[in-house]
């Protein structure tokens, strides 16, 4: 049961970071004009805070521009945190009555979150991939539209 405890702690604290690193995703303005990565932002959010119902964490992390690449590690690291303790539950059947809906609610959560993480790494590699062709540019126009001169000559 130890062994179970520290692993839900490494997974909350991976979490932390991944949420750290998402929270300050969600502030860069030209990254957020893309309605694609404005989905995917939206929908890390939405994982960081039904793993962090899971594992709950007290850590505050923060995240530098360079950590953005550690998405991939770091949902890779929780889909084998979760595997491990998927499979420390099922070996650890000695339950109350009381307590079996809990760990069967336990289970079903972590077989949803698994399936989650892999949309996610999938939908990672997209993600990185526009952040590596520098299309994150913000498609949205601000300010006048430009007349016809002006359009003539930029060209």
């Amino acid at each position: 049961m130890e062994k179970l405890k520290r692993e839900i702690q490494e997974l909350a604290e991976s979490n932390a970071r991944l949420g750290a690193v998402i929270d300050y995703l969600t502030t860069e303005k030209n990254l957020m004009t893309s309605k694609v990565n404005h989905i995917f932002m939206l929908d890390m959010q939405d994982y960081v805070a039904a793993l962090k119902q899971l594992a709950p964490s007290d850590s505050k992390s923060s995240a530098m521009p360079a950590e953005i690449k550690q998405i991939n590690h770091l949902l890779t690291q929780q889909y084998e945190l979760m595997k491990i303790i998927q499979r420390d539950f099922a070996r650890n059947k000695e339950f109350e009555h009381d307590e079996q809906e809990l760990y069967d609610q336990k289970v079903r959560k972590i077989k949803r979150l698994k399936i989650i993480n892999q949309l996610l790494l999938q939908d990672n590699i997209l993600f990185q991939s526009m952040l590596d062709e520098k299309k994150i540019s913000g498609n949205i126009r601000i300010g006048e539209k430009k007349n016809w001169l002006q359009r003539l000559f930029r060209k």
